[in-house]
């Protein structure tokens, strides 16, 4: 309530702050940005030549692809990039060589560069490879793991997917990595292209790229819509992998799961392939930007883009250079109105917010009660109270403020999240 006090003397309040903060727990959680889906007789254990690259999917008539750039030179790139990380929009481009290509071909190279490393491999029973943090379901939602994780060596992994493939099972294989700490990629590492790197993301005003996750995969597999709190250049370094990614702002078309869930980030729709369109019926106003990424793509997936990826080839492999994001400070105090993006971080720390304040084991209670005391204009109850203090910190005039709550809750509370993990 105390923010309430802040909008007159036309500072931003810690409260305000946090409601737009891009990284309210203070910790950046990037580590998913990828692997892609699965078409049809892929992984159902049908038997089919796994060596034949799978066709993309064809995609509604008002999604719109990805515009593609060729790359000339890093003064002309940082010039192409600076407007458009501003407004936050995504963008190909074409032959940055961040990475050797040439050798990533190899499968021995694939084999050999991460010697005897034991590595972060998922299984799957089908193709889809949910994200999930159970340290993060500080709500106590009933959750079952949709993945199994293991640690084996690049090789191990190799050879049990082509065992996989060549006897027609359907589960599915799926290598995630962090680099950090890998001393034995020394000289892989000193090939990479971090110059550019580094210009880009200076010239942004981001932080360095200071995270790097190795993702392989085996053909068809899929990594259900998620967002990520960086900035990530994601780098198509072997195969094809099918991309499409939706604006941070659609946040409620996407349906995330409860900030307190264990698939926090994650947006319960799953999959643009084959939404369940009654129980997201939003999702058909969601705007969608698609590409097909070939080997030498060079993708940036601005902070909050939602994507869905699905591997259309063996052994695709990719790499994300995530960079921090620069905090939401207000330097010349509350704006008179606040953009799209700002309202969607302040709806998702809203949340936050009232989990902590109210107990993260109640959050689905107080969410559903703040909903209920709202729709019978029980303008004395504790947490809408509390809830139309913070939204008047921003500015919000009151006919909005009902709206914003309302549509945050519906869809999200009071059901049945286990029904939409398998993504």
């Amino acid at each position: 309530l105390a923010a309430a006090a802040a909008v007159a003397a036309q500072k931003p309040s810690a409260a305000t702050a946090a409601l737009l903060s891009a990284d309210p727990e203070g910790e950046c959680a990037a580590g998913n940005a990828s692997a892609g889906g699965g078409g049809a007789g892929a992984c159902d254990g049908a038997r089919v030549d796994w060596r034949e690259p799978l066709a993309p999917h064809e995609w509604p008539a008002h999604y719109v692809p990805i515009r593609r750039i060729k790359f000339t030179t890093i003064e002309d790139m940082i010039d192409r990039m600076k407007p458009l990380a501003e407004a936050g929009e995504p963008l190909i481009f074409e032959g940055t060589e961040v990475m050797n290509v040439s050798q990533w071909a190899s499968v021995d190279h694939i084999r050999e560069v991460l010697a005897q490393s034991k590595v972060l491999v998922k299984t799957s029973k089908n193709n889809k490879f949910r994200y999930f943090d159970v340290s993060k379901n500080i709500g106590g939602f009933k959750f079952d793991r949709p993945v199994e994780e293991t640690h084996r060596t690049v090789a191990e992994f190799i050879a049990e997917s082509e065992r996989i493939l060549e006897e027609g099972e359907p589960q599915r294989m799926y290598l995630q990595e962090t680099l950090s700490g890998h001393s034995e990629m020394v000289d892989e590492f000193s090939s990479w292209r971090w110059e550019l790197l580094i210009r880009v993301s200076s010239a942004c005003g981001w932080g360095l790229p200071d995270s790097n996750e190795l993702f392989i995969g085996m053909p068809g597999v899929e990594t259900p819509l998620h967002f990520d709190e960086r900035e990530n250049m994601f780098f198509q370094v072997r195969g094809r992998k099918e991309i499409v990614v939706f604006p941070f702002v659609d946040y409620l078309r996407l349906y995330p799961f409860p900030t307190t869930h264990a698939c926090d980030r994650q947006s319960m729709v799953g999959t643009p392939v084959s939404p369940d369109r009654e129980a997201f019926p939003r999702f058909a106003g969601a705007a969608g930007h698609y590409a097909t990424l070939q080997a030498g793509d060079l993708l940036y997936l601005p902070y909050g883009w939602w994507h869905w990826l699905r591997n259309l080839e063996h052994l695709a492999v990719s790499v994300s250079f995530w960079s921090t994001t620069p905090p939401a400070d207000l330097p010349n105090g509350v704006p008179d109105e606040f953009t799209d993006h700002m309202l969607t971080r302040a709806r998702r720390n809203l949340e936050s917010m009232l989990a902590r304040q109210h107990g993260p084991e109640q959050h689905n209670q107080t969410m559903v009660g703040l909903r209920d005391a709202l729709l019978a204009g029980n303008e004395r109850d504790p947490v809408l109270l509390q809830v139309r203090g913070l939204l008047r910190a921003l500015k919000m005039p009151l006919d909005k403020q009902d709206q914003f709550v309302l549509e945050t809750i519906e869809g999200r509370f009071g059901i049945d999240w286990s029904r939409h993990v398998k993504g």
